[in-house]
Order: C-alpha cells, then structure tokens, then sequence
C-alpha cells in the first residue's frame, strides 16, 4: 500500500479530474445565442389640424423674422489686410488708372536691352507676362513712384523717395541690372 501523504494527493487529483470533466462537458460548450436586435419605429405623428386661415401681413411678417441678410455694404473685409487698404486709402491711387510701369515692382521688371540715340538712352524692360516697354531719364517707374535718373549700358538707376518712421525723407537709389542670355 502507498503512504498516506500520497493516498491524499493521489485522491484529491482524481477529484479534480473528475470535476473538470463534468465541467467540461456541460458549462462552457453552448453559449446562448444573442437576443435579437431591438429596432425602434417612431410612432406616427398625430396629424395636425390645419390653422385657421391667417392673414396675409402675418405671414409675411413671419418670414421676415426668420430670415437674416447680411449687407457687406460699408464694412471691411476681413480677409484682406487692413495695413494694404489703409496705404491706398491715403495714397489716393488706383492701381487700374496708373499706367503699366508704375503697376509693377522695380524686381517685376527686367532690363533687357539699351538703344543709344542723339538724345540720350532708352532702356527697354519687359514685364511678368514678357511685354516690353521703353523707358528714358526722367520717366517714373514702379509702385514706389521712382524716377529713373540714369541708363548705362549695364543698368537702369531708380531713385525712390520715402518717408521714414520718424517722418525723415530718405531717399534710395535701385538699379536693375542687364538681363543677359543666359538669364543673368
């Protein structure tokens, strides 16, 4: 005969096995199957009684509250920069009416060739979209409403006059060089 100690073990194991086996064959085979899905209908509507025949004023008073127009007329767009339309408000300018060199940037504009007459330069510039234009001394030229004072025949000088933060004049003098064929 086994010892006691292992009597118990031994008896204890089969109980176990026991238990698990019947556990196994009747608890976690099945699961019950899921309730079936609950679908929710709106009853219906009580119909309404047809209104008693309002007058005409009314109705369009009614129409009037519930619909709001907004009127930009007067107000200032708030997509657009405010600094920007202060400065042409006080310039007084519209860039449509300037003519086609002071519409653009002296950086726009390229110097692409000279013409030499008895009467001084010409210097011929090209804009954005290719046109060309003739320019002398003393043409204005640019949104900053330069001057042009000199032409050579590498560049065209650009005098700009500001008014500084502290309300000093400083005046700048801009070239454009010569746009050459490699681009330069």
């Amino acid at each position: 005969m086994r010892p006691a100690p292992v009597r118990h073990i031994s008896l204890v194991v089969g109980i176990l096995a026991a238990v698990s086996f019947f556990a196994g064959g009747f608890g976690c085979s099945k699961e019950p199957p899921a309730p079936p899905p609950v679908v929710k209908m709106q009853a219906p509507k009580p119909e309404a009684k047809a209104p008693a025949a309002a007058p005409a004023a009314e109705v369009q008073a009614k129409k009037a509250e519930s619909v709001a127009l907004y009127d930009p007329l007067g107000k200032r767009d708030p997509f657009v920069s405010f600094i920007k339309v202060e400065e042409r408000r006080k310039a007084g300018i519209d860039t449509a009416s300037l003519p086609p060199l002071q519409r653009y940037d002296l950086g726009e504009l390229k110097f692409v060739g000279v013409i030499w007459t008895k009467k001084g330069a010409w210097g011929l510039v090209e804009d954005a979209q290719g046109k060309g234009y003739s320019v002398t001394a003393g043409m204005r030229i640019g949104r900053s409403g330069g001057v042009v004072s000199r032409i050579t025949g590498k560049e065209i000088l650009v005098r700009e006059e500001f008014v500084g933060n502290r309300g000093e004049k400083i005046v700048r003098e801009s070239g454009i060089q010569l746009t050459t064929a490699g681009g330069i």
